[in-house]
């Protein structure tokens, strides 16, 4: 497997956010039990606390390909790949490119000003950082993608599929991620026109976003099924864990993995 020069240095300066394997082929991580969310897995749904660019999603719409990628202001290798994912937007206007970051951390222990610092570097990055951002404060994204798929470390990308299914779990800059997202785009029924990713922008330094309302959109892909939160990954800053629920989340399977 291949990774970009760019990533591989950046990967020296902050190893610890780094997770350079892909779960898309066999034995490729070792673990007591195999990962409950992997390739031929129903994609978890998307639940954020705020859209910072771009139109929200609320489900999968059929035929449509995703690219959901786990993502952080502070770590090297994440924005490193930014460009490439504006170029795979940019290349490939049917599909949909989602940056979740779900790993901030506040500047100080009293002072929870993390969504604040997501909003203020994606304005700053302007079209440099062309795709759909969102921002997770409350663990759901994490607890429900990345700890049933046994990912330690971002960045950290899932192609879903155009039934709603994973496709591929990886590295954002690895050779293999651009072979399988243009095999899966590729394929018989994946939806031609051009995706609605740009209803909304990002919202301008020093301004209020008001959440949109949710718009009702046909042929959906469903994932409802209750899932218990597990707590946050020890691999990334220390960062409180979020409270035991039960939130709704993919179809027919328990994501109640807890992580290595």
């Amino acid at each position: 497997m291949q990774i970009r020069p760019l990533v591989a240095a950046a990967g020296l300066v902050v190893s610890c956010c780094a997770t350079l394997s892909s779960s898309g082929a066999a034995g490729s991580e070792s673990s007591e039990s195999a990962p409950a969310l992997t390739v031929g897995s129903m994609a978890p749904r998307i639940s954020v606390d705020r859209w910072l660019k771009g139109a929200p999603v609320y489900s999968y719409e059929r035929g449509r390909v995703y690219v959901v990628e786990f993502w952080a202001t502070w770590c090297t290798p994440c924005v490193a790949s930014i460009p490439h994912l504006t170029e795979l937007q940019q290349k490939y206007p049917n599909i949909t490119i989602i940056g979740v970051t779900a790993s901030e951390q506040p500047t100080r222990s009293n002072l929870d000003d993390r969504l604040t610092k997501a909003e203020a570097f994606v304005a700053k990055q302007g079209t440099r950082m062309d795709y759909t951002v969102a921002y997770d404060g409350n663990g759901f994204m994490w607890s429900n993608w990345m700890i049933p798929a046994q990912r330690g470390g971002i960045p950290a990308t899932f192609i879903v599929g155009p039934e709603g299914r994973i496709e591929w779990i990886g590295h954002p800059q690895m050779d293999e991620f651009d072979r399988a997202l243009e095999e899966v785009v590729n394929r018989p029924g994946v939806r031609n026109d051009p995706s609605n990713w740009r209803t909304i922008t990002v919202k301008p330094l020093n301004s209020t976003t008001t959440a949109p309302k949710k718009a009702a959109a046909p042929d959906r892909i469903s994932t409802s099924q209750p899932t218990k939160i597990a707590p946050a990954s020890t691999r990334l800053p220390a960062k409180p864990a979020p409270a035991a629920k039960k939130i709704a989340s993919g179809p027919d399977r328990d994501d109640s993995t807890t992580p290595r």
